[in-house]
């Protein structure tokens, strides 16, 4: 078995990090109260105590969480009039870390530096036989397959570019995030022993959620007012998944075991997340909250909720036609909703005109059809034969980012790189899928309706906030595509002939029992 952290040992951890209190202080007091250089300690001691003691699973959560409760600086969080408590957390992970310490070489954010590390301490783990991480369930050979092509076709559009006389610096910044996803779902195959670990996921993105609400409903209450600002947005455009994915496992969990507990605590999550998802104002999250929902109600059986909640939409379909047609053209506060479902539907845009994203979407089509199999490369900017407003004096690259990275990664790939790029995603669905209807434990079936609808909400991210280049979406993606492999392994979705004999079960009942623990792979 493998061996986990002892009370003295957590002691003695704890009495280490009390005793770099002067040495944190003198460090504040050289990098002249610098956040990032006062935390530099402690890091770094954290880092060593993870190299020597603690199961990899737990330093892979703890960055799961910052990554996604963090200010993320990318896009400019509470558009950049407060930074919060998580800022100087944001600073650290994602700033070029030559801007932090003034060595050139660095040209990388730390986050990228952690998930090496992670990696490179997970097989090293594994090649010296060590006893502090658990053998772990492995993923189907397709999932393997079809992340390890998303990275190489990546690389591949990079070349294509490059040597069709790209931008090599504005090329890099146009993939690099989604080329770091197979390398982030490597680091969780490692650090995740199997779905027994989902629980542990789950919390981690739900506190990040809930860090993130609070966040955004005191800027939305207290800054706001007080310095009389005008924002779109209150965190930013990505957390929207992280919202999503709590407000999804509340239900799901509900649906798949429906219990007072998980009625209560559901209920209060839902509202404490809702409130911050409200407050950040991103359309996408409501498209991705419905999808979410159809996930779960396409994929359960019918149940006697399924079948009243049929009943009662199907009875209540003419009061939603007339609610949406009276309130199509109306204002009013209480025909918000419909005035949000017209502006996905019509865009934002004055009388006659098309809207921003339109005409780009138009661009990125024309572009496409330039080369439609293999597409322009990375390096390029989008043509432009629908003039756009001009709008480099915030965003110069703006050719080179479109807001729809589905229709980006078409025009810069074409067939053939759309294709190998996301081709794991479909695998990550069928397995979910598989999963779903061979799982006997509730928290997989919840498992199983939450990574569809991460999925649903990746795929909404990336039509229309630029989804691809997002270090959030891509840590909940991958996340999500490597508890779908292990998911199906162990629930018998997908074939693994050491099975029975590694999970303790019989041939004659091997779905009976769920699933326990993690083991070897």
């Amino acid at each position: 078995m493998a061996s986990e952290p002892t009370r003295a040992a957590w002691l003695q951890y704890i009495v280490m990090v009390v005793g770099l209190g002067a040495v944190t202080l003198g460090a504040a007091a050289v990098g002249n109260g610098d956040p990032i250089v006062t935390m530099a300690p402690v890091l770094a001691l954290t880092v060593v105590w993870v190299i020597l003691k603690m199961p990899l699973r737990y330093f892979a959560l703890t960055v799961l969480y910052l990554v996604l409760a963090a200010d993320y600086t990318p896009e400019r969080p509470q558009s950049m009039f407060w930074p919060s408590p998580m800022f100087p957390f944001g600073k650290l992970l994602f700033t070029q870390m030559h801007e932090l310490v003034g060595i050139g070489a660095l040209r990388f954010p730390l986050v990228d530096g952690l998930i090496v590390f992670a990696i490179g301490l997970g097989i090293y783990r594994r090649a010296t036989k060590s006893t502090i991480d658990p053998p772990v369930v492995p993923i189907p050979r397709p999932l393997v397959v079809t992340l390890t092509m998303s990275f190489f076709a990546i690389m591949w559009m990079e070349v294509w570019g490059i040597a069709r006389g790209g931008d090599i610096k504005n090329s890099l910044w146009q993939w690099h995030q989604a080329a770091v996803l197979p390398l982030v779902a490597m680091m969780y195959h490692y650090s995740l022993r199997g779905p027994e670990d989902w629980p542990a996921v789950a919390k981690t993105i739900t506190a990040a959620a809930l860090t993130k609400s609070a966040v955004s409903t005191y800027f939305a209450l207290v800054i706001i007012p007080a310095q009389g600002l005008e924002v779109e947005y209150t965190t930013c455009h990505s957390d929207s998944m992280t919202f999503i994915f709590a407000i999804t496992v509340c239900i799901a969990r509900w649906l798949e075991r429906p219990k007072s507990g998980h009625a209560i605590r559901g209920i209060l999550i839902i509202i404490l997340v809702f409130i911050g998802m409200f407050f950040n104002d991103r359309r996408l999250a409501y498209v991705s909250l419905v999808g979410g929902l159809a996930a779960a109600y396409l994929f359960n059986p019918w149940t006697p909720l399924k079948k009243f909640v049929t009943r009662a939409l199907i009875a209540c379909s003419p009061l939603l036609v007339v609610y949406m047609l009276v309130g199509w053209g109306s204002s009013s506060g209480i025909f918000k909703p419909v005035a949000t479902f017209r502006s996905i539907i019509e865009g934002q845009h004055a009388e006659g005109e098309l809207d921003y994203r339109d005409i780009e979407n138009l661009n990125l089509i024309a572009t496409w059809a330039t080369n439609p199999v293999f597409g322009t490369g990375y390096g390029h900017e989008f043509l432009e034969p629908y003039p756009l407003p001009n709008i480099a004096f915030v965003f110069p690259t703006y050719r080179f980012h479109p807001h729809d990275s589905l229709l980006g990664l078409l025009a810069f790939g074409g067939w053939f790189g759309y294709t190998m790029v996301w081709m794991y995603l479909v695998v990550t669905v069928y397995l979910a899928a598989r999963s779903y209807h061979r799982a006997h434990a509730a928290e997989h079936r919840t498992a199983c309706l939450v990574i569809v609808g991460v999925i649903a909400s990746y795929l909404n991210q990336v039509f229309g906030d630029m989804g691809i280049i997002s270090y959030i979406c891509t840590f909940e993606v991958a996340v999500a595509s490597v508890l779908a492999g292990k998911l199906a392994m162990v629930t018998g979705a997908w074939p693994w002939p050491q099975r029975e004999q590694v999970l303790g079960l019989t041939r004659a009942e091997p779905e009976e029992a769920p699933p326990t623990g993690a083991t070897a792979a």
